[in-house]
């Protein structure tokens, strides 16, 4: 989620201010936005102790001709052109639910972690289509995944942009243990729910496919609204773990961002 909502402040705040910059033929050589917005999100895991966790996060974006540092981490630009962008990617990678928050569950350990990788992305009229691989470096989730992104953009109004986003993620079997299910190390052999080891866990890792929807709307010329919903799916591979109680996760986030 916390990348999703990343994607949605750069995707809707920042492409204004490019189509301005391509009108005056001078692109800004720095882009600063900070604000603060409300999240909420159910929790699926079995024997939550709420259904529903809500909470604030900070929202930023500072971004140079080849640099962006945003909530979902920081991305080098090492290659670009008018229609494609290459980039290298440093990703944290924490949860605002986990295991702790259930009443069975809350002696698991799911630590912050942080992913290197990179993304490549092909932007064509409304449509945007981004490829993007992580993998742990920290000996967290110990995993790797591989995301696949479709954002199609439209103006219904002068100050309003929306984004509807399609995509679907892999995540290998050591993320999609960390994610949805419980090493031998945590509960002993009869309970464990591990990819590629157990006999109940699917091999192969997991897909999980997602929608979503964005919103931006200018308020004034520094200031902005933005307005995020997700939900994930998640097949029998994922549901068949005796963490998992529900067959998706949504959630929803809403904020105000000015620009300095």
């Amino acid at each position: 989620m916390i990348r999703y909502f990343a994607i949605a402040a750069c995707a809707l705040v920042l492409t204004p201010f490019a189509a301005r910059a391509q009108e005056a033929e001078q692109p800004p050589e720095r882009l600063f936005l900070l604000g603060a917005g409300v999240y909420a999100t159910t929790n699926p895991y079995a024997s939550a102790k709420k259904k529903t966790q809500t909470g604030a996060l900070p929202l930023f974006v500072y971004q140079t001709q080849r640099f962006t540092a945003d909530l979902s981490g920081l991305a080098v630009t090492a290659w670009s052109s008018d229609h494609f962008k290459l980039e290298g990617r440093v990703a944290p990678r924490f949860q605002l639910v986990d295991p702790k928050d259930t009443r069975d569950f809350s002696f698991l350990q799911r630590d912050a972690g942080v992913d290197l990788g990179g993304r490549l992305s092909a932007a064509a009229g409304p449509a945007t289509l981004s490829l993007e691989y992580l993998r742990d470096v920290t000996d967290q989730a110990k995993g790797q995944e591989v995301n696949l992104d479709l954002a199609l953009s439209a103006s219904p109004l002068e100050k309003l942009s929306v984004d509807v986003v399609a995509g679907v993620s892999w995540k290998d079997e050591k993320l999609a243990t960390w994610l949805y299910g419980l090493r031998e190390t945590e509960v002993g052999k009869l309970r464990a729910f591990e990819y590629g080891r157990t006999a109940r866990a699917a091999s192969g890792g997991v897909l999980v496919p997602s929608l979503g929807v964005q919103a931006r709307y200018q308020v004034t010329d520094r200031l902005f609204v933005i307005a995020a919903a997700e939900v994930e799916l998640f097949d029998n591979d994922i549901t068949d773990s005796p963490l998992i109680a529900k067959d998706h996760a949504s959630s929803g986030f809403v904020s105000v961002v000015r620009r300095f």
